[in-house]
């Protein structure tokens, strides 16, 4: 069978691998077959019920049904239509902002209720999803140029927009299908999310392989999911590996047949890698790079390469930096803007205006820093819209936020510009502290004081029970600013 859509790698994987599992998220076992079969039944139920090729459909669907996600993608791929999924822990006006983008006709939901001001022809619950198996269209009158998906991504900063993702985009990654059996890999990600969806969500039809999806993150019970499924990967972002590394009983697993350790989609404190490869020295420990918009794809892939602060791999010939005038940078230990090259360019849903901004003759501008380092890698050094120009000096919060880390009270930091009447902006820090251990904010400011130069150490502090994070692990920066604006303000008044 030709696969000229990413739901037909589904349908030669059944074949092949019928009764292995694919999809496991600890309340249901999905095996190829079934997973291919419910999405035909259900595919040919939302095309009896109306939809048409390229109509919106609306995924609100929650990890604790990670299992119906996975089904509901490839229905909707199945049916001709566009996948638009939605984190279920969005508040009503974000999930009405990214209905009002996107217009859905249709939606499967396990939450109903979050959809109950939006117009549709059609709402199903997840566990009654139309099925009409004698209306599935013939695949092989389906688009295969086709847009697939719209993902959700507003990053850090600002208001949600939609990135396009094409079925040949999804194709291209599509190996071994002749394959009997490939790995198995576990994570607690979102499906609605970039590496949830084009990733984990993906694999099985990808790359025969089985994921195992925990619904919620817990340290505990992720720890306990290791020893149960023995994965051969394990993916966690930074946040989720550092509350492992500091569970109380960590120690006591030891990752046996665990092959590797991926991390990715925010910046890896260096001192979580240390941690982790002293505990298991058995794993290697990868670092990724990624981006909804697409275009950048890069990981280390070696011990050395890890523990490089700020490392993810090899700089590869389809990724660029560049210089605030657009020029290409090629000399080593000098900064620039990350951009990155695909053959199926990516652009924003309904706005025209920010994709001529970000996508660029198939290069997509990133906002990334970066520079390449002496051995060919590349270094991450922060985000453009974060860069704090104090006094005239440009100042990366990643390189602050790695001396915090190391701080042995810290669990977590996050280093903001805030306004300053003199120098412009200035430099802000939230940290929150692990369990049983104490610090105050001058504490940290000498900490940082003995490992950075005076003018990046913090001149406020703030601690936090908790930063606050979007539903895909990155610390919401402009919710912090307006606090360690007001702790600013506080402090200059007392002193």
């Amino acid at each position: 069978m030709e696969v000229r859509r990413i739901s037909d790698a589904l349908k030669v994987r059944a074949r092949h691998q019928r009764d292995e599992v694919a999809h496991d998220d600890t309340r249901r076992v999905l095996t190829f077959a079934e997973w291919d079969r419910e999405a035909d039944e259900i595919g040919g139920g939302l095309a009896a019920a109306g939809l048409t090729p390229g109509d919106r459909v609306f995924l609100a669907i929650s990890n604790d049904r990670a299992v119906e996600h996975a089904i509901a993608v490839f229905a909707v791929f199945r049916a001709g239509g566009i996948v638009c999924p939605i984190n279920t822990r969005l508040s009503p006006r974000e999930i009405t902002d990214y209905a009002a983008l996107c217009e859905p006709r249709f939606a499967l939901t396990d939450a109903p209720e979050l959809l109950a001001d939006i117009a549709l022809d059609g709402c199903w619950h997840v566990d009654s999803p139309p099925r009409d198996l004698a209306q599935l269209p013939d695949q092989t009158t389906l688009d295969a140029t086709a847009d697939a998906e719209i993902l959700g991504t507003s990053g850090t900063t600002g208001k949600i927009k939609g990135v396009v993702v094409s079925h040949p985009d999804l194709v291209k990654d599509v190996t071994g299908l002749n394959l009997d059996r490939s790995r198995s890999t576990l994570h607690a990600l979102p499906f609605s999310g970039s590496g949830g969806n084009l990733g984990v969500l993906m694999l099985p039809a990808r790359g025969g392989a089985t994921t195992f999806t925990q619904p919620k993150f817990d340290p505990k019970g992720f720890l306990d999911l290791v020893r149960e499924k023995q994965p051969d990967l394990v993916y966690l972002v930074p946040s989720m590996l550092r509350l492992l590394l500091d569970h109380p009983d960590v120690a006591d697993y030891d990752f046996a047949g665990v092959k590797y350790l991926m991390t990715g989609t925010a910046p890896l404190p260096h001192d979580s890698v240390v941690r982790a490869l002293t505990l298991w020295p058995n794993v290697r420990m990868r670092n990724s790079y990624g981006m909804s918009e697409g275009g950048i794809g890069i990981a280390t892939t070696s011990r050395e390469q890890i523990l490089k602060p700020g490392c993810v791999g090899r700089m590869p010939d389809h990724m660029q930096l560049r210089d605030e005038n657009g020029k290409i940078i090629t000399a080593r230990n000098v900064s620039g803007e990350i951009y990155g090259y695909q053959n199926h360019s990516r652009r924003y849903w309904n706005d025209p205006e920010a994709t001529a901004a970000s996508f660029r003759e198939g290069w997509t501008k990133t906002g990334d820093l970066g520079f390449v380092d002496d051995d060919g890698d590349l270094i991450m050094s922060g985000r453009s819209k974060e860069l704090i120009i104090r006094g005239g000096y440009n100042i990366t919060p990643l390189e602050i936020e790695s001396v915090l880390h190391e701080h042995p009270a810290v669990h977590s930091a996050a280093v903001v510009g805030i306004d300053h009447d003199v120098l412009g902006e200035d430099v802000a820090a939230a940290v929150t502290l692990r369990p049983d251990t104490e610090a105050t904010d001058t504490d940290l400011a000498d900490w940082c004081k003995q490992h950075l130069a005076d003018n990046k150490v913090p001149r406020t502090i703030i601690i936090l029970a908790e930063l606050p994070h979007n539903p895909n692990g990155k610390v919401l920066k402009r919710e912090l600013k307006p606090l360690l604006e007001a702790a600013a303000k506080a402090r200059k008044r007392a002193a």
